[in-house]
């Protein structure tokens, strides 16, 4: 089984930082991190090659040449193979350009039976990607799935959580299954594999090696989406009041002063 898992690297959230004229987050590389949501993607990729030998795991990511050393720690938890898609034509690029580009690359590194995603990442949160890069392959999609059994080689058991209901999906592949956050932890690394990774370069794609790719999708120029501008809200006119032994009446006007900040 070949499993693609669409894999993003964002800046860590506690680090973001925006810049005021371009209207982007500024990206540093020591603040880079996997996105969480797509690490438990692949943890199941992980399992299911656990389960079956002859399951070869790809990652596919899309940013600068930066997020190489971030992309060279899947090889530690057992990826098979990394590709970075890299090009100065895609910065900028919103969920809609980014899905395309992402879409004409797998297209370019072959069939796969299986492609996971997170289901947001940590910075976009749109959750948009996974299901646009199935429409443009035309293949079936689940969202928000919290577990995936594979049946046979055809076919693929997804279960998700909504609420207090439990769904469960028999999927015939090829499918993109986009999974929701905490649904799986990644594993830890094997020493054995951190010594693979120490010499391990990842596969580079640019746009330029992809076939009948529409320029004018991607970019800040090919996004449909644009922001406005940034706000940043200020905690500093904050009260804090503190009640002690307080009665019915007391816990009363405490909750009406709640709802009116709700």
């Amino acid at each position: 089984m070949k499993i693609l898992v669409c894999i993003k690297q964002v800046i860590n959230s506690d680090k973001i930082e925006y810049n005021a004229q371009t209207k982007t987050i500024k990206r540093s590389a020591q603040h880079l991190i996997n996105n969480p949501a797509d690490l438990s993607a692949l943890e199941f990729a992980l399992k299911i090659k656990d389960a079956y030998n002859d399951a070869y795991i790809t990652t596919l990511s899309m940013g600068p040449d930066e997020c190489k050393n971030k992309i060279k720690e899947l090889i530690e938890v057992g990826c098979d193979s990394c590709v970075l898609l890299t090009d100065k034509r895609l910065v900028g690029s919103d969920a809609y350009s980014t899905a395309y580009a992402l879409a004409k690359s797998i297209e370019k590194l072959g069939d796969f039976d299986l492609i996971l995603c997170g289901e947001s990442s940590l910075d976009g949160e749109t959750s948009i990607v996974p299901p646009q890069i199935a429409e443009y392959l035309n293949i079936p999609h689940i969202a928000s799935a919290s577990d995936i059994k594979v049946l046979d080689t055809q076919r693929i058991e997804v279960e998700r959580k909504l609420e207090n209901q439990l769904f469960r999906f028999e999927v015939k592949l090829p499918a993109l299954i986009s999974v929701k956050k905490d649904s799986a932890y990644l594993r830890l690394p094997k020493l054995s594999l951190m010594l693979k990774a120490l010499c391990y370069t990842p596969q580079i794609v640019n746009l330029a090696d992809l076939e009948n790719f529409d320029f004018s999708k991607v970019g800040i120029e090919g996004s449909k989406t644009l922001v406005n501008r940034f706000i940043e809200q200020s905690f500093d006119n904050n009260k804090c009041e503190i009640y002690e032994n307080i009665d019915d009446s007391q816990i009363e006007c405490i909750a009406n002063i709640v709802m009116r900040l709700i």
